[in-house]
């Protein structure tokens, strides 16, 4: 409908008090691993010692037999490197000046933070997913889970080499069989040490639900699906008491959760004990939340570690005020041999 000067020059427009986010996706794999992350601490580089073989010297001995006293090298180091990844946030003198007052519906400089923040966490997303850890790019899942395919190195070891850092990969796998998990759970898994979260993107999830028994899918619908949260799962939906988390189904007692950022026709599967994000806080640097907005649903990350931000400072380029919103550590997989990747599934 079209208005008239007799309308529109003595009233103005409602805007409604909140920024609406239409394009940023699911983040659910990064809430997770910002949530739980560990304390990078000092050094410039991580180096995590690993055992690759067994030893290969002693043995049995009888009487006045002779030892073995040769020493067997069994061990070597990954090495990681911190990683970061920043935001600027831009409020120029004339524009923070006039949303000042009476007319301000919405804070500028609290609107501005909370979009720029959202970006970055959706780039942080990325990273987690994409990344190979050369030059400035941090590491990522896709390289922990692969078994020389597409990334031949990991920690800086060449998997040629120490076949143990070899995750577990299979491609191509097309229409998803309950056969594909098994063979996954089965590569990934230690004695009793299970994938405790797997992560997929909406086809694989479908995919994989639809294989559920129909009397227990009758249950989730009846009774709505058993929730994972920032720090664990909850039952069902019943249970959690107002707080939001993300719909899950189970193989194996695994919750498998839906990811939007993971790729296309894709199923990742974690140890979470052995993949880490390793954050690395400034100490000149304020820390603050993430808010609920920020990551899908009203869970905020209370000060994650290696969440910056450097505050506002005059720009000698420009009249404005200038911040950073950083992320800086990296993401570590001190087991590669634990993750597991399942691709091309459509349906």
């Amino acid at each position: 409908m079209q208005f008239s000067a007799t309308v529109t020059t003595v009233t103005r427009e409602q805007i409604v008090p909140k920024v609406y986010d239409t394009i940023l996706k699911g983040n659910v794999g990064l809430l997770r691993l910002l949530g739980n992350a560990k304390t990078w601490g000092s050094g410039y580089r991580m180096d995590i010692p690993i055992k690759y073989q067994k030893s290969t010297v002693g043995g049995l001995v009888g009487l006045g037999g002779t030892l073995d006293t040769d020493r067997s090298v069994t061990r070597v180091k990954m090495q990681f490197e911190p990683k970061r990844r920043h935001k600027p946030v831009v409020i120029d003198d004339i524009e923070r000046q006039l949303n000042k007052g009476d007319e301000q519906v919405l804070m500028l400089l609290a609107v501005e933070m909370d979009s720029v923040a959202e970006d970055l966490l959706d780039d942080a997303g990325s990273d987690l997913y994409g990344g190979n850890g050369s030059g400035d790019q941090f590491d990522s899942i896709e390289n922990a889970a692969d078994d020389a395919t597409n990334y031949s190195t990991y920690g800086s070891l060449a998997r040629a080499t120490y076949t143990s850092l070899n995750g577990y990969l299979s491609t191509a796998i097309a229409t998803l069989a309950l056969s594909d998990l098994s063979t996954a759970w089965n590569s990934t898994k230690v004695g009793a040490d299970k994938p405790s979260l797997a992560l997929a993107d909406v086809t694989s999830w479908t995919a994989y639900e639809g294989l559920l028994q129909p009397t227990v899918k009758a249950g989730y619908d009846a009774n709505g699906f058993p929730q994972v949260t920032r720090t664990g799962q909850i039952p069902s939906q019943r249970a959690l008491g107002g707080e939001i988390g993300f719909d899950s189904i189970f193989y194996r007692g695994t919750p498998i959760v839906e990811d939007e950022k993971c790729p296309s026709g894709e199923m990742k599967v974690l140890n979470e004990r052995y993949f880490n994000f390793y954050g690395i806080d400034i100490d000149e640097y304020e820390k603050i939340n993430i808010s609920a907005d920020n990551i899908d649903g009203p869970q905020s990350v209370p000060n994650p570690r290696g969440f910056n931000w450097s505050g506002l400072i005059r720009s000698a380029a420009q009249p404005a005020e200038v911040g950073h919103l950083y992320v800086i550590g990296n993401y570590v997989g001190t087991d590669p041999r634990r993750s597991g990747s399942l691709e091309g599934i459509t349906g």
